[in-house]
């Protein structure tokens, strides 16, 4: 039984706990927030223990691993503190809001010797596990060209609104454009320069975001991510990959499947060159459970993460933060450089 000391318990966190209720191998025995009766909500419901200290909770004998779902900002911090007392770490995306405290949460797990996992859930998320299945087994030849979208609301229902500030979350680009930034890099690792163009918000954050990757030879992304769509418009995830031989296509929005034209909701589509449409099966596993199961083996194992490292969650911030450079000069390009040996 791995024993997890769950650090927030705002809206992911909750969404780790529904998780960690369903998981016989991981127990959450104490839950901590700076909101006293949030927290308390959420540790009943686990029938954990609640405080309103990070570094309490850190700091328990009988804690064997600490789930990190707080601001982006404080994500350092804490998975210093926690390495120290020999915690290992689950931590929310993204890894952190600078590459300097990217590279101390690194160098502090490694030294050490504790596990560090950042939860890019999209390696998780079955519909694009199986999509990378399809383009990693060649089946529609060499992928050419990926457009990406994520469009929602803003969420302004955060502490503070930390996300929607420029500085503390870094608006659309860390807190929504990261999911496919991360995924592009999953599936063909670092670019070779990055683009990037968008719209301000009034304090100064960026809220819709076209960013481009470029490859050497010759493959190029585009992403495109928005806070700016009212709340009656869907949440939309899009991602579409051009192959040599055939096009896939992944469409979702607020829940349902738009791609397909029945009545029976398949998540991918595949069109060959040959005219057939193919629908590819799909786990109906979820994703968060997915995700925090297999930090889960790690632990239980005593094995580094490797279907997400900590150093390609370090090179996703990277292509963010190069992302906003290029941004703010008007869609300057500007290089990415490849990071800590992955």
């Amino acid at each position: 039984m791995i024993r997890i000391g769950l650090l927030g318990a705002g809206t992911i966190a909750k969404t780790h706990a529904q998780a960690y209720a369903t998981i016989t191998r991981s127990k959450v025995v104490a839950v901590a927030d700076l909101d006293i009766k949030q927290a308390s909500e959420l540790a009943a419901s686990l029938d954990a223990e609640v405080a309103v200290d990070c570094t309490e909770i850190i700091n328990r004998k009988d804690i064997d691993a600490v789930d990190i779902c707080l601001p982006t900002f404080i994500h350092a911090r804490y998975t210093v503190e926690a390495a120290q007392m020999g915690k290992h770490v689950l931590c929310e995306k993204p890894i952190a809001t600078t590459l300097a405290d990217a590279d101390a949460m690194i160098e502090a797990t490694e030294r050490a010797g504790v596990i560090l996992m950042v939860a890019q859930v999209l390696r998780f998320w079955p519909q694009y596990v199986a999509l990378k299945r399809i383009l990693d087994g060649g089946e529609i030849g060499k992928p050419l060209a990926i457009y990406a979208a994520r469009l929602g609301t803003a969420p302004t229902w955060t502490w503070n609104k930390w996300i929607l500030d420029p500085i503390l979350g870094g608006g659309v680009l860390l807190d929504l454009q990261i999911h496919d930034l991360d995924y592009i890099t999953w599936l063909w690792g670092p670019p070779k320069m990055v683009n990037a163009c968008g719209v301000k918000s009034s304090n100064g954050a960026w809220s819709h975001v076209f960013t481009t990757l470029a490859y050497e030879d010759g493959r190029i992304a585009c992403a495109e991510a928005t806070f700016l769509v009212p709340r009656s418009f869907p949440f939309t995830m899009t991602l579409r990959v051009v192959c040599e031989d055939g096009t896939a296509v992944l469409d979702y929005r607020g829940g349902v499947n738009i791609e397909a034209r029945d009545s029976v909701q398949r998540p991918i589509t595949v069109y060959t060159k040959d005219g057939d449409i193919l629908y590819p099966e799909v786990s109906e596993e979820d994703a968060y459970k997915s995700e925090i199961e297999y930090f889960i083996d790690c632990v239980e194992n005593k094995q580094q993460p490797q279907v997400v490292k900590p150093c390609e969650a370090r090179l996703s911030l990277a292509i963010v933060l190069a992302a906003m450079q290029s941004a703010a000069k008007g869609g300057g390009g500007e290089c990415v450089l490849t990071c800590l040996n992955c």
